[in-house]
């Protein structure tokens, strides 16, 4: 593996096929995301000794736990006996044990270790709990933000694979003290690197989201490769008048600049202003559909007044939304009215990649020149899937 170096000019290297072929989207399953690093949760999930958070990772069920020592561990949620999913998706306390629903197999909190289950001398006198651990997966940290990786040894420990992400007046701050707003789901009906690449694009800011965002434009703005990962930060005052109305987050400061957007590879990331914090993970369904899990703090209350009303500029206006299990489901055939009319920007987002989706399989589509200061970004993406998931496999 080599890991491509940020690129000069933009080009689209990934032929039409990888964004709806089922070949290529099990191969990136296979070689990409069973070794990757995934936003899983914060570590004010599971702040007390058997705490967990459980979580959908890709493809696998996984949980986080907080052990007695007061390090995270990551484990499969699934039972070692016939595959139960152990914990439903969300928080906690397992600081007695991790027990199966289904048989009542109960697992150690701070290893994974079979510790006992019922019957044994009847119905397993054979059998050594030793050899039927849960599955370790691995944990790392930056910041707040919580990472898991499905390998209990991965291919790149953490500390290799976040490189040397720059602190900068934005992030990482602390969320302890942060209001967060009620998740949201966003189902689109698009590839998932079709999603990734639209929040990578700088070209598009001034023109879909005129009325939303309005900008920045392309000169106004630049990025770096962090390792995979990719950092933008746009230059220039923030136009929204909606800044005024919300209090600033310690610890963060505008200085003259908009929001910075860190794209961790190949599927998590953040997007960090004075205003409000959001970290994401755009989750493949299958080739032609993905769905975005947005988590946003805020600071507590307005200057001189309440707690500020989820609104507009977050992506969490509540046009076609259905409430489920405390979290927002978004999708844009749920809308009430045309998605350009949503004054949203990620329902602007979801509108275009999905109209993108549309036309990818027509006989004239064909990438045309790409834009060298606003898509180089994508280019960089693009070279690092394919230096895992390789046009001609070995």
């Amino acid at each position: 593996m080599t890991v491509p170096l940020k690129p000069n000019e933009a080009r689209q290297l990934l032929p039409k096929q990888c964004y709806y072929s089922s070949t290529w989207f099990e191969r990136e399953h296979q070689e990409l995301f069973s070794r990757s690093w995934t936003f899983a949760c914060t570590v004010q999930d599971v702040p007390h000794t058997g705490d967990y958070k459980a979580v959908q990772i890709n493809r696998y069920p996984m949980m986080v736990v907080r052990t007695k020592d007061g390090s995270l561990r990551a484990y499969h949620n699934t039972c070692r006996h016939r595959g139960t999913q152990i914990f439903e998706e969300g928080k906690g306390n397992c600081r007695h044990g991790i027990v199966c629903p289904y048989h009542a197999w109960t697992y150690n909190i701070d290893d994974g270790s079979l510790r006992g289950l019922p019957k044994k001398d009847l119905c397993f006198a054979g059998m050594n709990l030793a050899d039927w651990p849960l599955h370790a997966g691995s944990v790392g940290t930056i910041g707040d933000l919580v990472f898991v990786n499905p390998m209990a040894r991965p291919d790149e420990d953490f500390d290799t694979w976040i490189g040397s992400m720059p602190k900068t007046h934005m992030w990482p701050h602390s969320l302890e003290g942060l209001f967060e707003k009620r998740p949201v789901r966003y189902d689109i009906h698009c590839n998932w690197k079709v999603f990734c690449e639209n929040a990578m694009d700088g070209y598009h800011l001034s023109y879909l989201h005129d009325r939303t965002l309005m900008g920045p434009d392309v000169e106004d703005q630049d990025w770096d490769a962090v390792h995979r990962h990719w950092v933008s930060v746009a230059f220039g005052e923030n136009p929204s008048r909606e800044d005024s109305h919300h209090a600033t987050i310690p610890g963060t400061s505008m200085s003259g600049r908009r929001p910075v957007v860190w794209q961790f590879f190949p599927n998590s990331g953040v997007l960090a202003t004075s205003i409000f914090f959001s970290a994401y993970v755009i989750v493949p369904v299958d080739p032609e559909r993905c769905y975005l899990e947005l988590r946003t703090w805020m600071a507590p209350r307005e200057k001189g007044g309440e707690p500020k009303k989820e609104g507009r500029r977050s992506g969490t206006s509540g046009h076609g939304h259905i409430m489920k299990d405390g979290r927002r489901y978004i999708s844009i055939d749920e809308l009430g009215c045309h998605a350009m009319e949503a004054l949203d920007f990620q329902i602007e987002d979801m509108w275009v990649v999905e109209q993108q989706q549309k036309a990818l399989r027509s006989p004239m589509m064909k990438t045309g020149e790409l834009a060298d200061h606003g898509e180089t970004s994508l280019t960089f993406f693009q070279a690092n899937i394919l230096d895992l998931v390789p046009l001609d496999p070995p």
